[in-house]
């Protein structure tokens, strides 16, 4: 897999997968840990939909217009939904 060439280190860290050979391969998850980005990602998106105006001209200066603060909002609780629905036995459909 490619290394993408990302001037942010923490999203650097996050979107390379470096010693990956397959990005569709099973890794394992510690639960709790799961639990925690669950939460994270939903508080993150409850913020973003109610962000002020300066963070919203923020979020548009660093996005550039490739995402809304709404829409991201909507994808991260989705996606917070679906990894709390994993621990729920529901095996992530919310």
């Amino acid at each position: 897999m490619a290394y993408l060439d990302i001037p942010s280190k923490s999203a650097s860290i996050t979107l390379n997968t470096a010693g990956a050979d397959d990005p569709d391969q099973l890794v394992g998850v510690a639960a709790g840990e799961l639990f925690e980005w669950a939460w994270l990602i939903a508080d993150l998106a409850d913020w973003l939909d109610h962000a002020d105006e300066h963070t919203r001209a923020d979020f548009d200066r660093f996005f550039g217009g490739h995402a809304t603060p709404e829409k991201t909002a909507w994808f991260a609780a989705h996606i917070a939904e679906r990894i709390a629905a994993l621990l729920d036995g529901d095996r992530g459909q919310p």
